[in-house]
């Protein structure tokens, strides 16, 4: 017989965040639960590397062995009503009164592997000769979701570190057309329009695996995860390519083995199929994420989970943006041969005879085709043509390339303004029957990264997708959980920004060093 709702507790059991510590032992992970802490906080993101951080009570049996961490790899695991947190053991401080200090260790997840990557021209090359097929860089094209395991796979072979990109391939774009709807040709060409504008096209060149993705990322708004497996229990599926005899399909995507034809019976000594698709030993996995639409789930300050806001929304700077500097070699080369051509004509008809030769240089490069403009029509309109600020210039890549449309819609997007709303809520509410963060259990009351919810106050009503969410416990009570819809430079945390910030950094030097 349940209870009435007066008559229900408005409490429930206090719990702990169990966090584990591992490390590698042959082919698997050892894990050792930390126990006892005295608080601890667990950041996910829905693209950023997350973090984590507590703090020990002197004497902890775990301290001596988590403080050698600095040639030491120590794994951390936290699985929140089963959404998995991985990553490593960073940073640790002992600070304070020698009898009673405070001790405090720091880690990250681990989409820092993306930051540790470098996508050469061609990983079959040394450094000292990179030249492709493509020319001076790797460039790939098609599904975002199979781009980036494109690059990330042939960067993990070359460095020879056990991170497998997650299979099958799949979408992370969220908006398909309606069939009905073509009945014109302007409509079928909005068709097309579309589904060019959902492609990633990437080239790489010694780029950070994260920089190199993050445009597209940031004009597609879709998320990513690299968590580790410790090699216990069935294997993920995988695209298998630990080491370099496995290198089967990065380009045949149909197959699980790109020499298929000639290998049924291993003749080339390839790695036995049986292990095609699955991990030999502890890993990482990388696999990208897409939006979900969840907006029937509505957060609400009349209700009483919510115990905080901070509601953060700025104006769209810009609605044009300008990329270039450089046109492509090939249009210098057209340029100025036609120059060099109508010279050489009027030369002959003024002096036939004489024979002279070809007098123009490199006076025309950069000058036709070295500049390109992109405007945001629709956020131009709804502002209004005389009120909308106009232009930015988004980078000095060559314009008409394949950087220059995702260089200048990232640009448009960062400058379009922002809504981003974080919510300091009491996991499951003061009775366990409110919203919190975790695999969807059919209750209704479970959210994830990149869930589409909507929020309501004083008669405002939002649509965002969670970009973030972090888990505190300060061990004075029910764990609190602050979600962020919506992404806002200001709500982001002090690490949040130092990682942007240093990213920032790193992509301008890489992008002078790799200018050519």
């Amino acid at each position: 017989m349940s209870l009435p709702g007066w008559a229900r507790p408005n409490t429930v059991d206090v719990d702990i965040l169990n966090i584990e510590l591992g490390t590698r032992s042959g082919s698997i992970i050892e894990w050792t639960p930390l126990g006892s802490y005295t608080q601890a906080e667990i950041m996910y993101h829905w693209y950023l590397p997350g973090t984590i951080s507590f703090e020990l009570k002197p004497g902890h049996r775990l301290i001596p062995r988590l403080r050698a961490l600095r040639r030491k790899a120590i794994h951390i695991r936290v699985i929140r009503n089963g959404i998995p947190w991985t990553g490593r053991l960073m940073t640790h401080n002992t600070s304070g009164n020698p009898r009673n200090p405070t001790i405090r260790f720091t880690g990250v997840d681990y989409k820092f592997w993306l930051q540790r990557g470098l996508a050469w021209v061609n990983s079959m090359f040394p450094p000292e000769f990179q030249i492709g097929l493509t020319g001076k860089q790797d460039v790939m094209f098609g599904n975002p979701d199979f781009v980036l395991k494109y690059f990330g796979t042939k960067t993990w072979v070359r460095t020879r570190r056990p991170i497998c990109a997650a299979m099958p391939l799949h979408t992370v774009t969220s908006d398909y057309p309606n069939l009905a709807s073509f009945n014109s040709l302007s409509s079928l060409l909005d068709l097309v329009g579309n589904a060019i504008e959902e492609l990633a096209v990437i080239s790489m060149r010694f780029t950070q695996l994260n920089d190199g993705f993050s445009l597209t990322r940031d004009r597609l708004d879709f998320g990513w995860k690299l968590d580790l497996w410790d090699g216990i229990g069935p294997s993920p599926k995988v695209f298998n390519a630990t080491t370099l005899s496995q290198l089967q399909s990065i380009l045949d995507v149909t197959s699980d083995n790109f020499l298929n034809f000639t290998n049924p019976n291993n003749y080339l000594g390839l790695t036995d199929p049986s292990s095609w698709g699955r991990m030999p030993r502890a890993g990482y996995v990388f696999d990208t994420i897409a939006k979900k639409d969840m907006r029937q789930v509505q957060w609400s300050t009349d209700g009483t989970q919510v115990l905080e806001m901070n509601y953060d929304s700025s104006h769209a700077t810009a609605t044009r943006a300008v990329v270039g500097g450089k046109a492509p070699e090939i249009l210098n080369q057209v340029i100025e041969w036609g120059a060099n051509f109508a010279i050489q004509l009027l030369l002959n008809a003024i002096a036939p005879g004489l024979g002279l030769g070809l007098v123009v240089g490199d006076l025309f490069d950069n000058i036709f085709f070295a500049y390109q403009q992109f405007i945001d029509y629709d956020l131009e309109a709804e502002i209004g043509i005389d009120d909308a600020f106009a232009d930015i210039f988004a980078d000095n890549t060559a314009a008409y390339s394949l950087d220059a449309y995702a260089t200048a819609q990232g640009a448009l997007k960062e400058h379009s303004g922002s809504e981003a709303i974080e919510l300091t809520v009491q996991s499951g509410g003061a009775d366990g029957r409110g919203m919190s963060f975790g695999v969807d259990d059919g209750s209704g009351r479970r959210y994830q990264l990149g869930d589409i919810h909507t929020f309501y106050d004083q008669g405002t009503t939002i649509e965002q997708y969670i970009s973030s969410v972090t888990v505190t416990d300060k061990r004075d009570g029910r764990i609190v959980e602050r979600p962020v819809l919506g992404e806002g430079n200001r709500i982001r945390g002090i690490y949040e920004r130092l990682v942007v910030g240093q990213q920032n950094l790193a992509s301008y030097s890489r992008g002078n060093s790799n200018s050519v």
